[in-house]
């Protein structure tokens, strides 16, 4: 596999802190990366040099970029597209989602909008110079590819699900607006797509599109990413930023932390091994200079290198952040309880006759698309909300505390010392014991010497961070996390995890992040049509349901399409005709136009049904009857309904087309 890049000896410092000390690596064609580190710790900055958006420090040795030449094939030279984390909007920007676009390729606008202004010429005037002018353009917009670019583009669009190109983008949600970058990336011709937590805001149905096209568009690509799934899946390589360097590996993400693993045993006993050899030096260094006869020089500097290669592995172990979220001691089993709960905006109805049950130590995973209602339904139960209609009680004082996505909490211009004590030196924790805010701000993965920086320096995911530790000094009966991992590293993910795994409260999480779900809650409550699917075994359970769902949504939209296409008319019953039956060509002069037509019309009616019924066939198989509860029993009986339906359809259509033919 030919190499795309070789970057050497990047040395970086923003400010006073330091991101590389000399580090290096290769990309191939082909390549699908999965970059990690800790946040603050140079993923998107490695991401800016690769762009040749920020230059490394002078060094020496130098830093060096060697990059593929340029050629006439495709495959040829270095190029580079960032698909950013957010998008760049300011306020009242009009913006639609066609003419975004151009932000990325401001080329091409300059030269379409010069174009609209001959074509406006051609209206009042007529001229060779014109003709010449408009020639020249088209040419330069076809040596562009600006005509391919915006057909891909737009098909990218509707591929995720958004077919109204003309909708302002600040007026989309977070997820409307992610599929626009995400379109952005699959569209860009460059050698090498720069993704920066792509999945963030996408609900798990936008999340898995994007991964089989990511597979299969066979672009060499890296991606940051806290979602594990996603990296398992789609990568054959990792970068990893481990203090000032970057280790390279591979093989899958998966294949990694199997690594990993082994590395932190052998570093352990590696260890263990330094600490006896240290021993020993330390009692030589310790005796007098007479009972040592003279001292010697190396074995000086052997000991220093010692001390220094058990700090070393010392730093390079895993570090385990000191987490305890607390709950109550609440004996109160039943803790929000709702009966046929409604809830609607004016324009739009939200829930239908809700029936659910929150009690001690459920812990539910709340999933559905974007804009189904997750938020709302988190509101009602805070009680920021009122039902429209039916009853939602909560238990007397039930102290709910919330993680929410959002941080308009944060004052930018304050300190994390500020923000953690307001003045004070200690944090006080959940089950009342204090800590010193130093040795608490370092036991999130922070350095010390960012306690007293302004918030508004530290990266998106060090303010997760930062706030993650807030919000953990609270107690609660009841945690509901809002997009938990969203700008958090898989470190700090990890970690998290981990501790909500102990926590004994109860616990509501919204998350788009399917290992977290698998491994944090034992519930899944499944947003969808106005009420909301219950699964008593967690996301494992839910899963086959929410791949039936999504086949169950292509089904509709091809049913949606055909209540336009004019529907056969019956006819007598005859026999049964095989689906495989050779449709012969069939000329008629007796036919009139219309029935001319509408022959021609059946062989593809025909085609479109029968894939139909084969997409329920595939559908149907991935049921698994040992585990079918009673909410799955009764898809799997609506989908064969359907398959009775359209086999019916089948028939008519072969009838339809015997009666005009013959």
């Amino acid at each position: 596999m030919s190499l795309l890049c070789t970057l050497s000896n990047i040395h970086l410092h923003l400010g006073t802190k330091t991101l590389f000390t000399g580090a290096g690596f290769t990309i191939s064609y082909g390549d699908q990366i999965g970059l990690l580190g800790l946040n603050g710790k140079g993923k998107s900055s490695l991401f800016k040099i690769l762009a040749s958006k920020v230059t490394p420090d002078r060094s020496t040795p130098p830093f060096t970029f060697d990059k593929a030449n340029s050629g006439g094939d495709d495959n040829q030279g270095f190029s580079t597209f960032l698909v950013p984390q957010e998008m760049q909007l300011e306020d009242g920007d009009d913006v639609t989602i066609r003419d975004y676009f151009f932000r990325f390729y401001p080329e091409h606008l300059k030269a379409h909008k010069a174009l609209d202004l001959i074509n406006e010429q051609f209206e009042t005037s007529y001229s060779e110079e014109l003709i010449e002018k408009q020639n020249k353009l088209l040419d330069e917009l076809e040596h562009l590819g600006s005509w391919e670019l915006i057909r891909s583009f737009e098909s990218y669009m509707k591929y995720f699900g958004q077919h109204d190109l003309d909708k302002r983008v600040i007026d989309l949600s977070g997820g409307e607006q992610k599929k626009i970058l995400l379109s952005l990336g699959f569209t860009a011709k460059e050698n090498l797509i720069l993704w920066d937590e792509p999945t963030n805001h996408l609900d798990i149905e936008t999340i898995k599109l994007f991964e089989d096209e990511l597979v299969s568009s066979g672009k060499t690509f890296v991606v940051i990413s806290h979602d594990r799934y996603l990296l398992g899946k789609v990568c054959s390589k990792i970068l990893h930023i481990k203090n000032g360097l970057i280790e390279s590996f591979k093989g899958s993400y998966i294949d990694y932390l199997d690594f990993l693993t082994e590395q932190e045993s052998a570093r352990q006993k590696l260890i263990g091994r330094l600490k006896n050899s240290l021993s020993r030096e330390q009692a030589w260094m310790r005796q007098g200079i007479k009972a040592r006869g003279t001292r010697s020089k190396k074995r000086v500097e052997n000991f220093h290198d010692l001390k220094s290669k058990i700090s070393t592995a010392k730093g390079e172990a895993r570090r385990a952040l000191d987490l305890n979220i607390s709950s109550s001691n609440r004996k109160t089993r039943s803790l929000v309880e709702m009966k046929e709960v409604s809830f609607n905006y004016p324009d739009k109805d939200i829930f239908s006759n809700l029936n659910l049950d929150i009690y001690k130590g459920d812990r539910i995973g709340l999933i559905g698309k974007n804009g189904v209602g997750k938020t709302t339904l988190v509101k009602m139960i805070l009680g920021e909300l009122e039902n429209t209609s039916g009853k939602l009680k909560v238990a007397d004082s039930l102290n709910i505390q919330y993680f929410s996505q959002k941080r308009e909490e944060m004052d930018e211009n304050e300190t994390p010392h500020g923000f953690l004590t307001h003045g004070s030196d200690q944090v006080t924790l959940a089950d009342g014991r204090t800590k010193h805010v130093s040795a608490y701000f370092e036991s999130f993965l922070f350095s010390k010497d960012d306690l007293n920086r302004p918030i508004k320096t530290l990266s998106g995911g060090e303010k997760g961070r930062l706030q993650l530790a807030k919000n953990l000094t609270k107690q609660a009966d009841i945690w509901i996390f809002d997009e938990p991992t969203n700008d958090l590293d898989l470190e700090t993910l990890q970690i998290l995890e981990d501790a909500l795994v102990q926590f004994k409260g109860s616990l509501i999480l919204i998350s788009h992040d399917r290992s977290f779900l698998s491994n944090v809650t034992n519930k899944t409550w499944v947003l969808h049509n106005r009420t909301i699917e219950q699964f008593v075994g967690g996301y494992s359970q839910a899963e086959s349901y929410l791949e039936a769902l999504a086949l169950e949504n292509i089904l509709l939209d091809q049913e949606q399409d055909e209540e336009t296409t004019p529907q056969p008319t019956p006819v007598a019953e005859s026999a049964p005709v095989e689906k495989d039956v050779k449709i012969p060509e069939v000329t008629s002069a007796k036919l009139s136009n219309q029935q001319k037509k509408r022959l021609e019309e059946l062989p593809g009616l025909i085609e479109d049904a029968e894939a139909q019924m084969a997409s329920i066939d595939e559908l149907m198989l991935k049921f698994n009857f040992e585990s079918m509860d009673v909410e799955t029993s009764k898809l799997y009986a609506d989908l064969g309904g359907k398959k009775e339906k359209i086999e019916e359809s089948i028939l008519e259509l072969y009838e339809e087309y015997d009666s005009l033919s013959s």
